[in-house]
């Protein structure tokens, strides 16, 4: 087990090293470089002069991304001109991530309640009319997008009702927890929705495969209970390949949090990036594109080796 996770972790690491290449150079290759993008087009051209040699943009490219790499690697990502002016890209980062991890946790803890016994009920009642009512919520819920989803919520509960606490902002929860679950619940509503009908629909398909095999007509055929086969067996096999969904989506919800949280107005990293890139901040830019990458990595790092574990054969395989 231990070769496999460092196999996997030594493959990795390519992959960070290629995406902070495509980051940097994206910034760096656009017209006018990353000073003209800050400053604007009507600037002009003695002050991007002077900024670029204090900046040392002036040097190679290669010179400017082995520097920029090196104090990367030290958590070190310049600070920010723009968004708030002076302060360290990393404390601006770290202030907002708590935000954007307990909102895609809570997520996908939601999404995980409603679409694994989803799933299981749709595959054992197929055809049925439990079937068909999970097949159509799983359906729209696959295809409302998250933004209009919630809109309609805020304009139901705000509005409408007049709820204070669905008007978006955020109370941290050591601060005080009730407040802070009150104001995520619309957006964890919001993104979970979304992620529990793609695990629903992954979970029926790969319980209605397991419920034919062999060993199961076998178990029947031997008077064992059918509740006791769908808990113990048959859900148990059929979660391996939905584990990796599951995994994966870890990455994918960070990614949809830049919507959810610029519709609720939270300020996490999704409403951050939104920010940077409205104010042409570069460094923040970079930073969080490389930081979401890291977790959309090392959350295919973690399936893999939970993958392995739960199914033996792909680690020897592996090996």
């Amino acid at each position: 087990m231990f070769r496999f996770v460092l196999k996997r972790l030594l493959l990795s690491l390519p992959v960070l090293l290629g995406v902070s290449v495509v980051v940097f150079a994206l910034v760096h290759l656009a017209p006018g470089g990353p000073v003209r993008v800050m400053l604007g087009p009507l600037s002009s051209e003695e002050l991007v002069r002077q900024i670029r040699l204090e900046m040392g943009f002036n040097r190679p490219l290669y010179v400017q991304y082995g520097l920029w790499m090196l104090d990367a690697l030290q958590g070190d990502f310049g600070v920010s001109w723009t968004v708030q002016q002076g302060t360290p890209v990393t404390d601006i980062i770290v202030e907002r991530i708590p935000l954007t991890v307990e909102l895609s946790i809570l997520s996908m803890i939601t999404a995980i309640l409603i679409a694994i016994p989803a799933g299981i009920i749709s595959a054992v009642r197929k055809d049925k009319p439990a079937d068909h009512a999970a097949r159509i919520a799983a359906l729209s819920g696959i295809s409302i997008p998250d933004f209009w989803l919630g809109i309609i919520l805020i304009m139901i509960f705000a509005v409408q009702f007049s709820f204070p606490w669905a008007t978006g902002g955020w109370t941290p929860p050591w601060v005080d927890p009730v407040a802070n679950l009150q104001q995520l619940f619309l957006p964890v509503i919001t993104l979970g929705t979304a992620y529990s009908a793609l695990i629903a629909r992954m979970m029926r398909s790969e319980m209605l495969d397991t419920l034919s095999q062999d060993y199961v007509k076998t178990a029947r055929a031997m008077g064992i209970g059918a509740r006791e086969i769908v808990l113990k067996d048959a859900s148990k096999n059929a979660l391996i390949p939905v584990v990796t969904v599951i995994g994966v989506g870890l990455g994918q919800l960070m990614n949809g949090a830049i919507l959810t949280e610029t519709v609720f107005n939270l300020p996490g990293i999704g409403k951050l990036l939104i920010l940077a890139i409205d104010r042409r901040d570069y460094r923040i830019i970079q930073a969080l594109i490389l930081f979401i990458a890291s977790v959309f990595v090392f959350a295919n790092l973690a399936v893999d080796v939970l993958y392995a574990y739960l199914d033996p054969r792909i680690r020897h395989d592996g090996n």
